[in-house]
């Protein structure tokens, strides 16, 4: 995989970026904080789900394509994601990064993942009109792949 922009000296193998997402997905499902909310989401689609995980991390993390973002999903996501599920996934995902990489591709795979989580904890957490309006916008940034732009 090519170099993350953010941090021109990490370097990350393809094979181990998978291997890494493959351990999230199955401390995920071995989770008891989150393997309820997460069964509802994905269902029996979990394979689908790490593929479509893949893309988008890999998207916004190398900004080598467009991120290829479900608005379906998205919406479920955040109807079935509290503040504390959001914030565990978070946690396993660094849990992984760490384990799979050295501190600096960690540090730049766990940058991604703090900001979808606070970025979708914020949808998760409006209500009414606001978190349709919420929703929209950031559906339109995840789709761009400007996650990582703060603005």
């Amino acid at each position: 995989m090519p170099f993350p922009p953010s941090a021109p000296s990490v370097y990350i193998e393809a094979s181990e970026f998978r291997a890494m997402l493959a351990d999230f997905s199955e401390r995920v499902r071995a989770d008891a904080r989150v393997r309820p909310a997460m069964t509802r989401l994905v269902g029996n689609r979990w394979l689908e789900a790490e593929q479509s995980a893949e893309a988008f991390m890999s998207a916004t993390l190398f900004l080598d394509e467009q991120p290829d973002v479900d608005p379906v999903f998205l919406e479920r996501a955040v109807q079935l994601l509290g503040p504390a599920e959001i914030d565990a996934l978070a946690e396993i995902m660094l849990e992984c990064a760490m384990v799979a990489f050295p501190l600096q591709s960690a540090a730049a795979i766990t940058e991604v993942t703090e900001m979808l989580a606070s970025t979708v904890r914020a949808v998760a957490t409006s209500e009414g009109q606001a978190r349709q309006d919420q929703l929209e916008r950031v559906y339109s940034r995840l789709s761009a792949g400007t996650l990582m732009n703060r603005f």
